[in-house]
């Protein structure tokens, strides 16, 4: 699986050097906006909510 994504990240990288933002914009369109801000909710939702909650249930014990 990591080897997997690294794959990916390798072939947008290399697509990106190729076409510039704007032609990976449009071959991968869609599919790389969802994953990107798929990737930004959990982090902030990991961020904001789950560790400030750990955080208060803990000191609540």
């Amino acid at each position: 699986m990591v080897k997997r994504c690294k794959d990916l990240i390798g072939t947008l990288r290399r697509e990106r050097r190729e076409m510039g933002w704007r032609g990976l914009l449009r071959k991968r369109g869609w599919s790389l906006a969802l994953v990107v801000v798929a990737f930004y909710l959990v982090r902030d939702l990991v961020l904001y909510v789950a560790i400030p909650l750990a955080v208060v249930m803990g000191l609540s014990r």
